[in-house]
């Protein structure tokens, strides 16, 4: 906040302390709900912005401590929390130390660029040397915009040599495509100009022509989605390989990449389950949302284990010490009951751990 006021003039930041305080002193905890993601979203963007509608830098985001969103999404049902951050490359100084304070906090951090840019981003360099340098061993990347490319011609058959000949042929069947349905379309432009004089014959010509246009052009989508996964998973692969080659022998353990694109993902979501499977699992989303899952799965497992293997037996110990210093009022009978009860569950506890270690 200094930083951001000592870019004023005195008398513009003063009246603009003093408006900050006015507007959140009466609302220190507030709570507000929307019907709509774009409402919230929105909303969100009045608190977070650096300047008003009106240009005016006099935005209450300096004093906002926290801002929490609750979403009824089921990759957040099982406990995962979400936190998005600003860049450690942001122009605003107060938002890169909210980041570089933030960061530290979390069990897993996701880089986060375009996949275009992903290999030469060096704001993927920031975050690998703040997780280096803060001993934070989980750090993955996220490509966006996975399926924004141009990669046709003679072009992909150039930077994907290996896979030239699969290329070309596709791009011929596409092009087999494109010219039937020329063809079709112009059989029926022509029958279609009087329709008044069609014959059964012509009427019965005209439906085939109809059905071939439509076999043609599911065959010409067909066959552009095959090329465009092919090219996908290629660059993919190459993007992934490259940035593994690059931060793999960083000090962070964990290194994933994930492609994705949300306009695969939107565009065929409502679609019916087998035309939007094959798109949404090109999209990458599904992938990622089960790896964030598995997060919150792992970190179960973990306190699980950590109870069998520390926590319990700690317990059960302190029992037997209980018992055996006299343990109150307990009769003779009593005492040996507990004794057995203990050693029983230290068995089982011992078998769960064996099995564990196989």
């Amino acid at each position: 906040m200094p930083t951001v006021l000592s870019s004023m003039p005195f008398g513009l930041a003063v009246g603009t302390m003093v408006e900050w305080a006015s507007h959140l002193l009466s609302q220190q905890v507030r709570q507000e709900s929307f019907s709509t993601a774009e409402e919230c979203s929105s909303r969100l963007r009045e608190l977070t912005s650096n300047s008003d509608d009106n240009g005016a830098s006099r935005t209450p985001w300096p004093l906002i401590q926290k801002l929490r969103v609750y979403l009824n999404a089921y990759i957040l049902r099982k406990g995962l929390i979400i936190a998005d951050l600003p860049g450690l490359r942001d122009l605003n100084l107060a938002r890169k130390a909210i980041t570089q304070r933030h960061v530290r906090e979390c069990h897993q951090i996701f880089v986060v660029t375009t996949i275009s840019r992903a290999i030469i981003d060096e704001s993927v360099r920031d975050i690998f040397d703040l997780a280096g340098s803060a001993d934070l061993s989980k750090l993955d990347i996220i490509c966006t915009r996975s399926e924004d490319f141009q990669l046709r011609g003679e072009q992909a058959r150039h930077d994907y040599p290996a896979e030239g000949a699969t290329i070309e042929e596709m791009q011929e069947q596409i092009e087999a495509d494109t010219r039937e349905i020329s063809s079709l379309r112009e059989e029926i432009d022509e029958y279609e100009q009087d329709t008044a004089n069609l014959t059964r014959e012509d009427e019965d010509q005209l439906r085939t022509l109809h059905r071939d246009c439509r076999k043609a052009e599911t065959s010409k989508e067909t066959h552009e989605f095959a090329l465009l996964r092919l090219l996908m998973r290629l660059r993919n692969d190459t993007v992934s390989h490259h940035l593994q080659e690059r931060y793999q022998t960083d000090s962070v353990v964990t290194t994933n990449t994930f492609c994705v694109s949300n306009t695969l993902y939107w565009d065929n979501r409502e679609r019916s389950a087998t035309a939007a499977l094959p798109h949404l699992q090109l999209s990458g989303i599904p992938e990622l949302r089960r790896y964030c899952i598995g997060i919150v799965a792992e970190s179960h497992l973990r306190a699980t284990r950590e109870f069998i293997q520390d926590e319990l037996p700690a317990f059960l110990v302190s029992v037997r010490l209980w018992v055996e210093a006299g343990s109150g009022r307990a009769s003779a009978a009593r005492r040996q009951q507990i004794r057995d009860a203990v050693s029983a569950i230290q068995r089982e506890l011992y078998e769960v751990c064996s099995l564990r270690s196989l």
